[in-house]
């Protein structure tokens, strides 16, 4: 897709948007070829977490789902606007509800590619392009500094420290440090723990999905989830996540602090929140109700959903 910023943008009828969105192939827009690239261009991404990307743009385009957003934003209500998202390539197509948010809610996309992930989300723009031109205006995927645009989303990421300072004063969304944060009952089915360790894992902790923080009741017996988590052994594979483990290991062992080590995840506690890549941190708690209160009020919800109600 070439860099356009000419003409009207903000296409007016969303219904053969959404036609278009739900007619498209996305099991063949991302074929072998551009996994494989991906893969090779990010060491952090494979085979299970580009499909499980994969199966959210599927699940997120479903014409149920598109109507529910549509639907959030009358028609004519105001004023269609140029939204910047700065890409973050964290995860694979890490942005992708952003882009469909901004595009069904009657506004235009801007975003600033990730070298980390620069085909997966450009690949399904192109193709969405091509399927109907008339939403080329609004759709820009650019490399060079971002500008021309009303309001701006920013990742939780060092580098954009400075970003954020300067657009300050624009309308912004900007998401702050991932907590990853998921309350453990004590009484969960062994499949909810094999869900558990599935946001844990499938992209190695990394991301602002990933499970980083569990909360658990005092004397909690860790041996179902172990088992849960012994699935994802093959994470280890990953030459730079498994040197995480082994460093965080190390440090363990030398620095003699308690922990439970499974071979390829290191679980610890701790009053922190920001365990590294192949560690968990955990904190017990007395009360159940306090910790749901605590849970109900961090709720994030759709983020991008009220930041563009907002505008």
């Amino acid at each position: 897709m070439q860099e356009n910023y000419a003409g009207d943008f903000a296409m007016k009828d969303r219904n053969k948007l959404m036609e278009v969105i739900n007619s498209l192939n996305v099991n063949k827009i991302f074929d072998d070829k551009i996994i494989r690239k991906s893969i090779y261009n990010n060491v952090w991404f494979n085979e299970k977490n580009i499909s499980a990307a994969v199966d959210e743009v599927v699940r997120l385009t479903k014409p149920e789902n598109m109507r529910e957003i549509v639907g959030l934003f009358p028609e004519n209500s105001r004023k269609a606007k140029k939204i910047a998202v700065v890409l973050s390539g964290e995860t694979p197509l890490d942005n992708f509800r952003d882009f469909l948010c901004i595009l069904l809610s009657g506004n235009g996309f801007v975003g600033k590619m990730s070298h980390d992930d620069p085909f997966l989300l450009k690949t399904y723009a192109d193709a969405l392009a091509a399927a109907c031109p008339e939403i080329v205006p609004d759709i820009n995927i650019v490399e060079r500094p971002l500008m021309d645009f009303d309001a701006i989303v920013l990742n939780d990421n060092e580098n954009n420290s400075v970003l954020k300072e300067y657009f300050a004063n624009i309308p912004h969304l900007f998401r702050y440090e991932n907590l990853g944060m998921h309350l453990i009952k004590g009484d969960e089915k062994q499949s909810d723990l094999e869900e558990l360790a599935y946001k844990c894992f499938i992209n190695f902790g990394r991301g602002r999905h990933s499970v980083r923080n569990i909360f658990v009741p005092k004397n909690y017996d860790f041996q179902p989830l172990l088992a849960a988590f012994a699935k994802w052994d093959d994470v280890k594979n990953n030459a730079r996540y498994f040197n995480n483990y082994e460093y965080r290991k190390s440090i363990c062992l030398l620095g003699k602090k308690e922990c439970i080590d499974n071979g390829f995840v290191i679980l610890r506690q701790s009053d922190e929140m920001d365990p590294n890549v192949s560690e968990i941190f955990y904190h017990e708690y007395e009360s159940l109700a306090k910790m749901l209160t605590f849970f109900q009020k961090n709720e994030t919800g759709s983020d991008i959903i009220r930041f563009l109600q907002s505008l």
